[in-house]
């Protein structure tokens, strides 16, 4: 597994290559999570490429086993586009489409960059507020 983030004007572009498991999914989401403080950007293209299609929402941190940790690192300035560079890839991203909207985390899934980016786009420039990059936390009961 390799990636690489950039910051690319208003969003982040996050390439992910040769993904096999739901822990090389991990290790890259909280890899993009810091880029997106370090950047203040809560807009993310995430790109998958030579990767296996994986169609369990636990493969991507959304419920499960892993105890649903993208909702630790989601806030709802988040948007967040996907895109892969198969057939296999592009059904997953829809199927992960659909469970993350569920849990409110705005996802979208995207066959070309172009029109991923124009989506990125569309609410105007980011604000770059860290607080609002921050998930809310629950107050700790004594």
């Amino acid at each position: 597994m390799k990636y690489r983030i950039q910051a690319r004007g208003t969003h982040l572009y996050a390439e992910l290559t040769g993904r096999e498991s739901s822990h090389d999914m991990r290790e890259f989401l909280l890899a993009v999570k810091d880029a997106c403080l370090h950047n203040a950007c809560p807009r993310i293209l995430l790109s998958i490429k030579d990767s296996r299609a994986m169609f369990k929402a636990e493969d991507y941190g959304l419920t499960g086993q892993m105890g649903g940790y993208v909702s630790e690192m989601i806030t709802p300035s988040c948007r967040i586009a996907l895109i892969g560079d198969s057939s296999d890839l592009n059904y997953a991203h829809e199927y992960i489409e659909v469970v993350a909207r569920q849990q409110q985390v705005n996802v979208r899934a995207f066959r070309t960059a172009a029109s991923a980016i124009q989506w990125l786009e569309e609410a105007g420039p980011p604000a770059p507020d860290l607080d609002a990059l921050q998930p809310a936390r629950a107050p700790k009961l004594h």
